[in-house]
């Protein structure tokens, strides 16, 4: 019985190492688009600045389809909107939290939460707890494969490369939210929980038309 359980796992990974390692290796071609910058500049009545990202960012990240911006409304706190896309390059999209790591900041807690959307029951998105030093922010993020969502990093590319294996394409976003936390509210920061998760929500509408 354990040996045929080993057989089995021994195939699947040998399977998913193979999909992995072909969408990986598989030409990027950049076909001249930008989408990220397609989104709304008013979301739920909010006024919104575009926080332009240096050179050397978007040659890291691979593409230049990049949306870095501020959403602001009389009273609340901003809100900030990430998108980082490409038709045919997994590798922009990678967890949030080794960048946010490697610039000096302390992630303090990980955790996958869940709501309700329109486009997908019981939507998955990663939270963030991140101390800059001077506060705390909250953060939010998943991944866009065509259609399909995931806040599963590995499960996001391996999605990505079985469909680059097949259609030669795929495209890839990853969608962050963040903002920061009161001061004076403790954990487990419920409230800034659910207004992040009730922008989440215009989100993942606006992404699901202006993303392919």
């Amino acid at each position: 019985m354990k040996t045929s359980k080993f057989i089995v796992t021994g195939i699947i990974f040998l399977f998913a190492s193979c999909f992995l390692w072909v969408g990986f290796y598989y030409n990027v071609t950049f076909y001249g688009k930008t989408y990220a910058q397609s989104i709304p500049t008013n979301i739920k009545g909010m006024v919104s600045k575009d926080i332009p990202m240096d050179q050397h960012t978007l040659d890291i990240l691979e593409t230049s389809d990049v949306l870095f911006r501020e959403y602001t409304a009389p009273g609340e706190p901003p809100y900030y909107l990430t998108i980082i896309f490409s038709e045919n390059n997994r590798k922009v999209a990678h967890p949030p939290e080794l960048c946010l790591s490697g610039g000096g900041n302390t992630v303090e807690e990980k955790k996958q939460i869940e709501f309700d959307t329109d486009i997908k029951k019981s939507f998955d998105a990663q939270r963030l707890i991140v101390n800059h030093g001077y506060n705390k922010w909250m953060y939010l993020y998943w991944y866009k494969t065509g259609n399909l969502y995931s806040s599963h990093y590995m499960l996001q590319q391996l999605l990505a490369s079985v469909t680059q294996l097949f259609y030669r394409k795929s495209s890839c976003a990853l969608i962050r939210i963040s903002m920061p936390i009161a001061v004076d509210e403790d954990p487990p920061y419920s409230s800034t929980e659910a207004k992040l998760v009730d922008f989440a929500k215009e989100v993942v509408k606006l992404t699901a038309k202006h993303l392919p």
